[in-house]
């Protein structure tokens, strides 16, 4: 049974990194990313995540699980090459580390679905990245709900196939794509 994955999920599992490894490890991991997003090129693990600035909780969650899972995620506001007001520069390198990224991942909640920049950049990722490495995430909100845009249809989306996080490996997140088919998230970046 596939599941959209919620706040609720990611906050649980967030208090229990917290507790075996501590906050100033995933801050300090945190921190380590940032540095090696400076030098380090995307490999074709690297998924470039659209997400709005006003969900970093959650972006730090996902990360921290991606990161378990031996998956890469580029988060722009990790990236200290990037101007800290957005310009044209700005949108230049987000082109960029799109099209270097080879997986598009756009994490679709309250925030990200109202943002402009989410939305230009699903726009961009749309143009150049191929149907088969483009997902939506979808993340329900606290009380359980979620509702997506019209066009989220249009591409594939990443479910869950486990609620304990705790528990999850790359086999467990499939990516459902439009013909009907599933791909683990393993299958995914291998494309």
């Amino acid at each position: 049974m596939n599941k959209l994955i919620s706040q609720n999920n990611l906050e649980d599992f967030y208090k229990k990194e917290v507790k075996t490894i501590g906050k100033q490890n995933i801050l300090e991991q945190i921190e380590r990313k940032r540095n090696e997003g400076k030098i380090k090129k995307a490999s074709n693990r690297t998924i470039f995540l659209s997400h709005s600035h006003l969900d970093k909780t959650i972006v730090s969650k996902i990360g921290l699980l991606f990161n378990k899972l031996d998956s890469e995620l580029y988060v722009d506001w990790l990236d200290n090459s990037l101007p800290e007001t957005p310009n044209k520069n700005t949108a230049n390198a987000i082109k960029i580390k799109i099209q270097e990224s080879k997986h598009f991942l756009f994490l679709a909640t309250y925030h990200g679905l109202r943002s402009k920049w989410c939305n230009w950049e699903l726009g961009i990722a749309d143009s150049i990245v191929k149907e088969n490495k483009l997902a939506i995430l979808p993340i329900e909100t606290k009380s359980g709900n979620w509702r997506g845009n019209e066009y989220l249809n249009l591409y594939p989306e990443m479910k869950f196939e486990i609620t304990d996080l705790d528990l999850l490996t790359t086999d467990k997140i499939k990516i459902h794509q439009l013909d009907g088919t599933s791909l683990s998230l393993m299958e995914w970046l291998s494309i």
